[in-house]
This record gives structure tokens, C-alpha cells and sequence, in this order.
């Protein structure tokens, strides 16, 4: 992924025949003059072909006539913090969040400081494997990890997890105006048994219940591995309408033959679970040498 500039507005670039642009920080900025930056990419051009943008939650009524394709995120729609707890979650889950509790583990809101950047370090350089993945943030630079945490800070909560003052998980939840966002949602491998993420979810859903938030959103939509955790703590599919919209020719040709589309979205259901498994050994095998 490569970003540029294009008036003073930040992008991100992705694929190498097939370029497709889009706002860096698009869950947190609201696309509501398409045109407009449409005629600011053609005008600056920047290599990209097609730019694409999605209405944000809980908008998923279309609002465009632009192509346009179903954009699956994980969503909660929140009632009250006692009606998630007590309808939407199971036993299991529920038991979790008692069980963080009964070993020790204190949830609370952190102040973004350097004690809790160093603590996020600790946590990132735990592994550098993590959900059959690469971890990207393995091994960053204190520097690196405070920059990229703080953004939208004015508009962020962060919440810790702490067990014998140490840091074992934390949480960085940003407000916007119809729903909140899980930017950042992270537990020590060694601590997993204290169940620290599922009492993070908990105050997570408890801060925006207070606050009269009545959606909170975390990245896309998987039914695997992170999904998994993300069903058992009540978050449902929401589809969101995302547009395409070519910005020359070669875009033009790449949405009616369907080459904007990533590698695993042309690959049968079936297949990708198969290789996620691959890529998973692959890697195992890399770190062991």
C-alpha cells in the first residue's frame, strides 16, 4: 500500500495493474461530495484508476447511482449495556467477563501516555504471528507506535487492561456522530486465560451505552477466526453500500471485467480457509529457521 496527497486530503493506493484509491482514514471522514474528488484525483494524477468510498454506519440505504458493490462490516447495535449483556452474549461470554474479573484483571479508562505506549510495545512484540498473519506492528519503534496510536485522539477513549499493573490488553474506541469504532483491540497471547479481550469488549459496550451511542463498529465482517470472537460478543453483519468510480479508462475496463476485485474474492468460499491454513504454516516455518 503506497499514500499520497491530493490537495489536503490523504489517500491510500492499492494493487499493482489495477490501482484503487481511497481515503486513508475513511471510516473517520465523511465522503460527501464524490465529484469533487473525483475531478481532484483526475486533476492531480496520481497512477490511480479507480477510487472508491463507502457510506459509514448505520447508513445502508444507497445514496449514489455510482457502481457500486455490498461492503460487509461487523456491527452492534446497542440497546443498553444490561440488554447486551443479558440477551445479545451467551453463557460462555458472560462467564469470560467474570472470569477476567475474578483473576484480577482491571479494566479502566487509560490516559494516553508514555507508560501505556510502552505497554501497547509490549504487546505488539509478544509474536509476530497473530491471526494466521504477519503482525505489521511487530518490532515498530516507540516512536512509530505513539504516532500511529494517537491519531483522532481528541475524539478516542482508550481503555486498558491491567493485571498486577501490568498492561496485558487494550482497547482504542474513536466517536464519531451515529457510532463509535474499534480502532485497536489487542491482548497478550500469555495471558489468555485471563479472557482480558472479552472484558475490554464489555467496557467498551458499557462507555457507549452511556454516552446514547447506539451502534459500535469493528472492521469487517469474517464468520473465522477474529469473526469468531467478534460473534460470541454479539457483533452481527451490517452491509454498507461501497461505491466504485473509474477515474480513466483503464478503470473503466477493470470494473466491467471485474479486475478491481482482490485474489481471495474470486476464489470459491470454500478454498479460502484452505489457504489462510497454508499461509499460516508457511509462516510457522519461516520464523523457525
Amino acid at each position: 500500500m503506497r499514500l499520497f496527497l491530493a490537495g489536503n486530503k490523504q489517500f491510500y493506493q492499492v494493487g499493482r495493474l489495477i490501482k484503487i484509491c481511497g481515503l486513508r482514514d475513511a471510516w473517520y471522514e465523511e465522503v460527501d461530495d464524490p465529484e469533487k474528488i473525483v475531478s481532484l484525483l483526475k486533476r492531480e494524477r496520481n497512477g490511480s484508476h479507480i477510487f472508491t468510498f463507502f457510506q459509514r454506519p448505520p447508513n445502508i440505504e444507497p445514496q449514489y447511482n455510482y457502481y457500486m458493490e455490498n461492503y460487509p462490516v461487523s456491527i452492534i447495535k446497542i440497546n443498553s449495556y444490561d440488554d447486551w449483556h443479558n440477551k445479545t452474549i451467551g453463557k460462555k461470554t458472560r462467564y469470560s467477563i467474570r472470569k477476567a474479573h475474578k483473576e484480577g484483571v482491571d479494566i479502566r479508562i487509560t490516559e494516553f501516555n508514555d507508560d501505556f505506549v510502552k505497554g501497547i510495545s509490549e504487546i505488539y512484540n509478544e509474536t509476530p504471528i497473530r491471526a494466521g498473519k504477519k503482525f505489521p506492528h511487530y518490532k515498530d519503534s516507540l516512536e512509530k507506535v505513539k504516532r500511529e496510536n494517537e491519531t483522532f485522539k481528541e475524539r478516542s477513549v482508550f481503555l486498558g487492561a491491567y493485571y498486577r499493573n501490568e498492561l496485558i490488553g487494550f482497547t482504542k474506541i474513536v466517536i464519531e456522530k451515529e457510532f463509535a469504532d474499534i480502532l485497536q483491540h489487542l491482548s497478550k497471547l500469555s495471558h489468555k486465560e485471563k479472557c482480558a479481550s472479552n472484558a475490554l469488549m464489555a467496557k467498551a459496550i458499557e462507555i457507549c451505552a452511556s454516552r446514547e451511542i447506539g451502534y459500535l463498529a469493528y472492521g469487517d465482517w469474517d464468520e473465522s477466526g477474529i469473526g469468531l470472537f467478534k460473534k460470541n460478543n454479539g457483533f452481527t453483519e451490517m452491509v454498507l453500500p461501497q461505491y466504485y468510480i473509474p477515474l480513466n479508462w483503464i478503470g473503466h475496463l477493470a470494473l466491467r471485467f471485474d479486475l478491481h476485485k482482490p485474489l481471495h474474492k474470486l476464489l470459491p468460499k470454500r478454498m479460502v480457509p484452505f489457504l489462510k491454513d497454508i499461509r499460516h504454516k508457511i509462516l510457522r516455518l519461516r520464523l523457525s529457521e
